[in-house]
């Protein structure tokens, strides 16, 4: 049975890929490089390192990937207060769903533990999530398993036991290899993620709770 829900953060939490396109776009304005988003969207879901080492690769950025992963979140969580991003719709009402069932719950994030503070203080769920993981904690970013082993490590549940909830074709990978029942959810601004290797998808969080029902009726995980 479903025991615990691992979330990703950054498009499933909060409609928050948007910001990220502001904030890199941002960043390679300032090397004089006018491009859209359509440069940056094959990495959503992954590590800043592996951002902005193709992109200094790409434009011949006069930096270290150190300088501009710094810059990055700096400006990110400098921007979130007043950015008006919401939590995403039928969030809060999942979360309490899942915490009458005695559902654990958990953040596996690519994002740095920075901005995952942020993100809790802006969305107040310091006390809705049992723990939280960042892209900073782990050696290899999705679509490696690593971030979601080293979450369902903290909070003692095994993989085959837990449901992902990812928005990006790297998470919905990265779950999957760490032996996930994994749910894909079509975020619009999500532009071009392909989350068909999910064992689910659903375009609302409202979804999730009658997909952990049905699993539980038809004991399809143990």
């Amino acid at each position: 049975m479903i025991q615990a829900v691992i979330f990703d953060m950054d498009g499933v939490l909060l409609d928050s890929e948007p910001l990220h396109d502001k904030v890199n776009l941002e960043i390679l304005r300032n090397y004089g490089i006018e491009a859209d988003k359509s440069v940056t969207n094959p990495f959503i879901g992954r590590t800043s390192e592996a951002l902005w080492s193709a992109m200094i690769e790409q434009f011949q950025l006069p930096e270290s990937p150190d300088i501009l992963i710094a810059r990055q979140w700096d400006l990110v969580i400098s921007y979130l207060p007043d950015s008006g991003i919401k939590e995403s719709e039928g969030l809060s009402e999942l979360l309490e769903n899942l915490a009458g069932k005695g559902i654990r719950t958990a953040v596996a994030s690519s994002s740095r533990i920075g901005f995952i503070r942020a993100v809790f203080d802006h969305l107040k769920l310091w006390t809705r999530m049992e723990s939280f993981t960042g892209g900073d904690e782990v050696e290899h970013g999705k679509p490696a398993p690593d971030i979601y082993l080293k979450s369902v490590e903290k909070i003692g549940v095994p993989p085959r036991n837990c449901l992902a909830v990812e928005d990006s074709t790297a998470g919905v990978l990265s779950a999957k290899a760490a032996g996930m029942f994994t749910v894909g959810y079509h975020n619009p601004t999500s532009d071009g993620q392909d989350v068909s290797a999910a064992d689910r998808t659903v375009g609302s969080l409202r979804e999730i709770s009658g997909i952990i029902d049905e699993l539980s009726r038809a004991g399809a995980v143990d």
